[in-house]
């Protein structure tokens, strides 16, 4: 092997063992100064909204009377964990409601790394009474879909495999639940991929049926369309992933990262990327985090932008809609990001306009 992708992957090593990796399947905590600085923006905007409703005539405009409803809301914020861009997140539902005029008093519950349901937060939850529930991250917004709650839940930054490639796979029964969600549409994703790579013919998936079998579908249509050819590895567990990176790495261009828990574990992510980079073959991962590990391209979400989709949906059920009556969102804002250092190891030809884009961040190393 060459040495230079020798050091090269021994460098992603160290930085996947001390780094924070955020989508898929993998969920770390960090960030504290990031969420101090948040929590305590949050709580100025409250001392200035305390000021406001003192003295409303000389300051600003009352609240908007076309939307009904329009006043204190008692909100419950429970995150699956304390991440940063859960904070962001929430940062973009707060202000999407305090601009309609709403005045929120949230309550902040976090679940923290065990897998069963936390029983304890979602009574406190109960027992706080709230006009709406936020729940940040995949795990809170499974909980918060279990039973038959009469409080209405918005969910954000939920990415999950789906047949569309923009919404998440979560019961359709819970006429109270809707949300936003970070699945970027399967089309915009291959139309990257495509604009990046003009001689592409060949693109990897490695999927686990019982989860992503229709994702995979609405992908080979796709594919399809635009003369390419897809190849899927099909596996039921982790430790079937090296055998699948095995069979494929020499058949195609590209690997192509979609969303499913079985295939995208933080060790199999790890692998994937690693002995792809040896052979050359480019990883499209789910998130810049994929990126800075060593993937390299993906396209990235907003984070702010997605809390305030959540929050405009959070606005419409207060003002009385139904939650089950409203479409749950994809993100309408993302940028892309590169690895340049791993573009120097890949085989296929790339674009190198795609390195111009305005909109494109930029990692070297």
């Amino acid at each position: 092997m060459d040495w230079r992708v020798t050091g090269l992957i021994g460098g992603l090593e160290t930085r996947l063992r001390v780094g924070r990796e955020y989508r898929g399947s993998a969920e770390v905590t960090g960030g504290a100064d990031i969420r101090e600085k948040k929590h305590r923006r949050a709580g100025l905007w409250l001392v200035w909204l305390g000021i406001l409703w003192l003295f409303p005539p000389a300051l600003v405009r009352a609240a908007d009377p076309a939307i009904p409803g329009s006043g204190s809301v008692r909100i419950a914020v429970v995150k699956s964990l304390d991440l940063p861009e859960y904070n962001l997140a929430y940062d973009g539902f707060f202000h999407a409601l305090i601009e309609t005029g709403q005045q929120p008093a949230t309550t902040l519950f976090t679940l923290g790394h065990s897998d069963s349901v936390d029983e304890t937060v979602w009574r406190t939850v109960d027992a706080s009474h709230p006009d709406l529930i936020l729940a940040l991250g995949s795990r809170a917004a499974r909980e918060a879909s279990v039973g038959e709650k009469t409080t209405p839940v918005v969910y954000s930054m939920v990415l999950a495999p789906t047949e569309s490639g923009s919404a998440p796979l979560l019961p359709r029964s819970q006429k109270n639940l809707t949300g936003a969600t970070l699945n970027i549409p399967l089309r915009a994703q291959l139309d990257e991929i495509v604009r990046a790579f003009p001689t592409l013919k060949n693109v990897g998936i490695i999927s686990d049926p019982s989860r992503t079998r229709a994702v995979v579908g609405s992908a080979r249509d796709l594919a399809q369309k635009r003369g390419i050819t897809l190849h899927v590895a099909w596996v039921s567990t982790e430790q079937q992933v090296p055998d699948a990176v095995r069979a494929l790495r020499d058949s195609i261009d590209v690997l192509w990262m979609i969303p499913d828990e079985t295939v995208l574990t933080p060790r199999s992510s790890r692998y994937i990327i690693f002995e792809l980079i040896k052979t050359g073959v480019p990883v499209i991962g789910l998130s810049a985090a994929y990126v800075k590990a060593g993937a390299l391209m993906a396209l990235d979400c907003d984070y702010t932008d997605i809390g305030r989709q959540s929050g405009e949906l959070a606005v419409r059920i207060l003002a009385g809609q139904l939650p089950g009556q409203l479409d749950r969102t994809a993100p309408r804002m993302y940028t892309r990001a590169l690895n340049l250092k791993i573009r120097d190891h890949i085989r296929i030809p790339m674009d190198e306009r795609v390195i111009q884009d305005s909109n494109i961040i930029i990692y070297f190393y």
